[in-house]
């Protein structure tokens, strides 16, 4: 009897132990998946950060400064490139697709003036 209540209690003992040992591990897998996928959604974020400034970069490096860019072309509603001149009714609610030094450059690109 004494020799089966020990074998019994091995058993039992061996089987708590694999189990916690399982769950130890199970529990250090999920961390290491937590951390491999912040790390991939950091260098997922990093990645188009640097390639927004790169863009910005290379659209910015040869353009004019924007103080002597006055000239603010967009569409309109009816998809048409319009350009406005400071003091025009328009000018200063105009969010701008592009901007010119002079009305001959916007006029170049398929602009016209505004009527207002």
């Amino acid at each position: 009897m004494l020799k089966i209540f020990l074998r019994l209690f091995s058993f039992l003992f061996l089987l708590i132990g694999g189990l916690v040992t399982i769950l130890k591990l199970n529990n250090k897998n999920r961390q290491m998946l937590d951390k491999e996928r912040l790390t991939f959604q950091v260098r997922q974020t990093l990645g188009a950060v640097s390639s927004t400034l790169e863009a910005n970069k290379n659209n910015h490096s040869d353009s004019e400064p924007e103080e002597f860019l006055l000239i603010k072309g967009n569409k309109n509603a009816r998809g048409e490139l319009i350009y406005h001149v400071p003091g025009g009714a328009f000018y200063e609610r105009t969010n701008p697709v592009e901007l010119f030094r002079t009305e001959e450059e916007a006029l170049q690109k398929g602009y016209r003036k505004s009527s207002r």
